[in-house]
């Protein structure tokens, strides 16, 4: 079943932040170009979590997770903020030199949709982002209300694995990333009345979360919504 939404954030391109942040992490070693997962499939991962300050108004709930996904020297670091029964995920980039992050991110652009955050629908999936970077790599995150045992996107006819990780303030929900190579997310079509519309739905890339036993525990769209014109 798709599900269908998008989280608008302050971006100085088209991607999505909420908060201003100030992070500092341990420096880990710099990274050429984009890296990321490799392999048929990735799993659990349980990353050391990275010490931060940020805005009052958006704390960190439980602790951030260094992704080792990184664009140049920027790192993806993943946290949650709000509260236990109804958090945001939310991302920042580590200078993987410095240890010093930033949320203003190193990506080219990208999209924010979701599936809902509140509490009611645990099970589901949320949250899920695509990041484009300079050299065109995808890279999409995202959060399960649930203890995932396997989180795939599938576009273009290929399957790649995310990487995931318990979210440490509350293990049975899991917080997953991957890169891959593929097209971005298709822009949607204007309806002339100042609305847009997005491209059927076979478009846009399909996030699938999975048990232990490898039953569905939910599927999304990375689609944007339809966009209704405003009123005079």
């Amino acid at each position: 079943m798709d599900n269908m939404g998008i989280i608008v954030r302050r971006a100085a391109v088209p991607f999505v932040i909420i908060a201003a942040a100030v992070l500092v992490g341990v420096a880990a070693c710099a990274a050429a170009g984009p890296t990321g997962p490799a392999g048929p499939v990735q799993g659990p991962e349980t990353p050391a979590p990275v010490a931060i300050t940020v805005n009052p108004s958006a704390l960190p709930v439980g602790d951030p997770v260094p992704t080792g996904i990184a664009v140049g020297r920027q790192e993806l670091v993943l946290y949650f903020w709000g509260t236990a029964e109804q958090p945001y995920l939310d991302q920042a980039w580590r200078d993987q030199g410095s240890g010093a992050v930033d949320v203003d991110h190193p990506c080219a652009g990208g999209r924010a949709v979701t599936a809902m955050t509140m509490g009611d629908l645990k099970g589901k999936l949320f949250g899920v982002t695509q990041c484009v970077t300079p050299d065109g790599t995808l890279i999409e995150f995202g959060g399960v209300w649930a203890e995932a045992g396997r989180i795939t996107s599938q576009a273009g006819g290929a399957t790649v694995e995310a990487r995931y990780a318990r979210w440490s303030r509350n293990p049975q929900v899991t917080i997953f990333w991957l890169s891959r190579k593929g097209k971005p997310l298709p822009d949607s079509v204007a309806d002339g009345k100042g609305g847009t519309s997005p491209l059927p739905p076979e478009n846009y890339p399909l996030l699938t979360a999975y048990d232990a036993k490898g039953t569905t525990i939910d599927s999304l769209r990375l689609r944007p919504p339809v966009i209704e014109p405003k009123s005079a």
